[in-house]
């Protein structure tokens, strides 16, 4: 697990498949029943308390796993909220893309596409751990386009 803020009130947390374990990501009271773990884990490993109402935009991909974007609303009661979270899910199935500044070694397992002077991949055959591995380290994920 790892987590990029945005800002304030905006962060994402990008969770491998092998870390989400047999969660059905579809069905939205197991998908909150989720997060709800997730959150007291962000409690009490990281020292990050999520509470309020947050939009909550799931970027499912089947090779890479999830991406939970949050985005908290500032709304008047707010002490209603204090010690809860409350969220709108929204989950999205899709296939992630990987900005690269060079073509992998192992190109014939990616559909290429070069848009603007960038080298964007997707996964077209399955990668082993230690490939999956080099291209996180090598690329940028990208998945909210």
């Amino acid at each position: 697990m790892s987590i990029k803020y945005i800002s304030d009130s905006i962060f994402d947390i990008y969770i491998k498949k092998e870390s989400a374990g047999n969660v059905n990501f579809n069905d939205l009271e197991c998908l909150e029943t989720y997060l709800k773990e997730l959150f007291k884990i962000l409690k009490n490993k990281y020292n990050i308390t999520v509470e309020g109402f947050y939009e909550v935009t799931v970027y499912i991909d089947k090779n890479y796993g999830f991406v939970f974007h949050l985005e908290k609303d500032e709304i008047d009661y707010y002490n209603y909220f204090k010690n809860q979270v409350d969220m709108r899910i929204y989950p999205i199935e899709t296939e992630f893309l990987y900005l690269a500044d060079d073509l992998p070694d192992n190109y014939d397992k990616f559909d290429i596409n070069i848009i603007d002077n960038c080298i964007y991949l997707k996964i077209k055959n399955e990668l082993s751990d230690i490939e999956m591995m080099e291209l996180l380290e090598n690329t940028k994920l990208v998945y909210d386009k």
